[in-house]
């Protein structure tokens, strides 16, 4: 009795409810990519193509507002973070609509999963594991839109509105923003986009979520029972997400050198935001990566260590042979085949940046 009633309490608390979440940003964005209908009605088509092409345009737009105020290191730095930000949505976004369909098969995995309806156990495991992806959903979320807000409040709480200072390195080309209308237009221009763009993000970076925490729960069922291998959903995903996160790897290198060099050339400025939801959003990536490769991990020891040499049955013996051979192969989201993300990628990922930091201070000196 106890056991259905939590049973019941888990069919609540589910990956549905997150995946509507993340779904949620997604169509208030107008980009449903996980939509059976996207890229099918001209609507859809039309909606995408438009925001493909303004995301180019919003790149040669960083790169000739740089170019126009190169005498302005302020300046330059903030384009430079603002060219690396729209990259990634470029990147991510192209990314994730060409391997739609592969990605929307992986979630119906997860979404009509049951694995909690096995046993006590699985149960157990299956709800702790929902909950988790919960939570990161909600400090992602919380991470993207309070990035977004510093960077547009931090005009007005340091003064910069008269100032004529512009949250983000980029402005409507051939007029002269510190001119009136134009600074307001450019402000309210950022203020929509800085939005639009952290609420992609949270869509976008949903079912890497579903997928580590549904990835990490069956390895953990596996190491309790050996009864199912998960290596063909775990490869496939990291398949699909490896030229992704290679990209956002090399992104946050470059985010997290530029804002720290930013903060180290002049401490009163807009680059305090971008630093930490850079270091905040690559350090849960690689914790995420961390889950699978430790479980993938604790599955070789459990693998190795259970009493197969017992057995007598050749069958029971062939399928021991079988997760043996598997348990010798390294698990993880790999990150353009170079690794995986793991919290020794992090550490990679901070000391490149420091080290780039460094350079550039020398180079400036």
């Amino acid at each position: 009795m106890h056991y259905h009633r939590k049973s019941r309490q888990y069919l609540e608390l589910n990956y549905n409810r997150i995946y509507e979440v993340f779904h949620w940003f997604l169509k208030i964005t107008l980009l449903r990519i996980f939509d059976d209908d996207f890229l099918v009605t001209p609507i859809t088509t039309a909606l995408f193509q438009f925001y493909f092409l303004e995301i180019t345009i919003s790149l040669g737009t960083i790169v000739m507002h740089a170019v126009r105020y190169r005498s302005d290191l302020d300046t330059v730095i903030l384009s430079v973070s603002a060219f690396v930000s729209a990259l990634e949505v470029l990147l991510k976004l192209s990314g994730m609509v060409y391997r739609r369909k592969e990605i929307k098969q992986m979630i119906s995995t997860v979404l009509n999963d049951r694995s909690y309806q096995n046993g006590p156990l699985e149960d157990a495991i299956c709800g702790k594991y929902m909950r988790l992806a919960r939570k990161l959903l909600i400090i992602t979320i919380a991470s993207y839109l309070s990035a977004a807000t510093m960077l547009l409040i931090y005009p007005v709480l340091s003064g910069g509105i008269r100032e004529r200072v512009l949250p983000v390195g980029y402005s409507i080309p051939f007029v002269d923003y510190y001119k009136d209308p134009w600074y307001m237009l450019n402000y309210m221009l950022q203020l929509v986009q800085a939005n639009w763009v952290a609420l992609v993000f949270v869509g976008l970076d949903g079912p890497f979520y579903l997928f580590v925490c549904y990835s990490a729960s069956q390895l953990e069922i596996l190491i309790v029972y050996l009864r199912q291998i998960g290596q063909r959903f775990l490869s496939k995903c990291s398949s699909i997400y490896r030229d992704v996160y290679l990209m956002q790897a090399l992104c946050s290198i470059v985010h997290i050198c530029v804002s720290l060099f930013h903060i180290q050339l002049k401490f009163n400025n807009g680059s305090y935001g971008m630093l930490l939801t850079n270091v905040n959003k690559m350090w849960l990536f690689c914790y995420c990566g961390e889950l699978v490769v430790s479980k993938a991990a604790d599955f070789s020891v459990a693998v190795y260590t259970n009493r197969w040499y017992t057995l007598w049955n050749r069958r029971d013996l062939q399928n021991v042979l079988f997760m043996l051979q598997n348990a010798q192969r390294n698990y993880g989201f790999s990150v353009g085949g170079f690794g995986f993300l793991s919290f020794a990628l992090f550490t990679v990922v901070m000391k490149t940046a420091y080290s780039c930091n460094a350079f550039l201070h020398r180079v400036m000196n």
